[in-house]
């Protein structure tokens, strides 16, 4: 009978000889009941192993189906719960277009294949998406020696850069009085407040002055002041929440009943507007990719493609410039503040 260990993370088949010797064969996967279901395998054809036993030790080839499920398994605690859902729908399509193959027998037909099948389905945007997560399941079977060579150029699609959406304080003060669910405007009040993104809100507590933010899309914890003033709309907002979704669609609804052409603005279009009144309100874009989390500041460079004086015509009757030691001066007095415990 074939027994198993665990070594740095991996499970491998412990394969017996006789004699003392015993050989060790990698499922490439820290899933246990994975390697279970290897192991069953190689049990099946012990015999096999026994008697010619260097066909078994090389590596056969595996199926696609089989490794998608090995690799959302072996992401799984490295991935947020939304990009893993993103992944897998990804891949689903991959499936779909390719079909049931080894994955050695990957080719650039079947990459240029599955661009068509996705461009006929979805949006340019979400096809570069999912491309982005077939290229990790790619580089994934490279890493694992599952093939030897990435297997050709994948087709993202080419898109325009358009300037991040955002609200003017009119708009969204119309938008906000067309919401007549006091939990649900505490809810759009505090994003367009924070800056925060609609997941991140549930992601958070409240720790005196400041909301620590776990699990963020970077996957690294942060620290962001909250003004007095604000407490009450965050504990009115994350006491029973309502779903990420409710409020997408709560807010879409809003907008209509507030004559707002969309124009492509969304919910996370608070996010936008918060960035660029903290930038106008600055001028410091270092202080903006702080406020946001931004991992690296030419993600938060496409806010400067807004000339501060088209900025001053539409914050400048709400906002009061401020240098960025004097914005965080005031946070740090504010967090001082005795405030509402969480």
């Amino acid at each position: 009978m074939a027994g198993m260990r665990k070594l740095k993370g991996k499970w491998y088949i412990r394969i017996y000889l006789g004699r003392g010797k015993e050989k060790l064969l990698p499922t490439r996967t820290g899933d246990r009941k994975l390697a279970e279901a290897y192991k069953r395998k190689i049990e099946e054809k012990e015999f096999m192993v026994r008697a010619k036993l260097a066909a078994v030790l090389e590596y056969d080839g595996e199926m696609l189906s089989e490794a998608i499920s090995h690799f959302l398994s072996d992401v799984r605690l490295r991935l947020r719960p939304g990009t893993h859902k993103s992944y897998r729908q990804a891949l689903a399509d991959m499936q779909e277009s390719v079909g049931e193959i080894d994955v050695r027998q990957i080719r650039p037909t079947h990459l240029s294949s599955l661009g068509q099948y996705l461009a006929a389905r979805l949006g340019p945007t979400t096809v570069n998406i999912r491309l982005r997560a077939v290229r990790a399941f790619l580089n994934w079977l490279v890493s694992t020696d599952r093939i030897p060579k990435f297997p050709g150029k994948l087709p993202f699609l080419r898109l325009d850069d358009p300037l991040p959406r955002f609200f003017s304080p009119r708009e969204l003060e119309a938008i906000l009085e067309q919401t007549s669910d006091p939990k649900m405007q505490a809810t759009f009040r505090l994003l367009a407040e924070t800056g925060l993104r609609r997941s991140e809100l549930f992601q958070c507590t409240l720790e005196e002055s400041f909301l620590h933010l776990h699990h963020t899309k970077g996957r690294r914890d942060r620290l962001v002041p909250l003004r007095p003033e604000l407490i009450p709309l965050f504990l009115e907002a994350t006491d029973r929440p309502y779903q990420p979704d409710s409020i997408s669609k709560a807010f879409r609804a809003a907008m209509r009943a507030a004559a707002i052409e969309p124009r492509g603005r969304t919910l996370h279009s608070l996010r936008h507007t918060y960035a660029l009144r903290e930038y106008y309100r600055t001028g410091d874009i270092y202080f903006v990719k702080q406020q946001l989390g931004h991992s690296n500041v030419t993600v938060t460079e496409k806010y400067l493609r807004f000339p501060q004086e088209y900025l001053q015509q539409v914050f400048g009757d709400t906002v009061e410039r401020q240098s960025a030691a004097e914005v965080l001066s005031r946070q740090m007095l504010s967090s001082a503040t005795p405030s509402f415990n969480a």
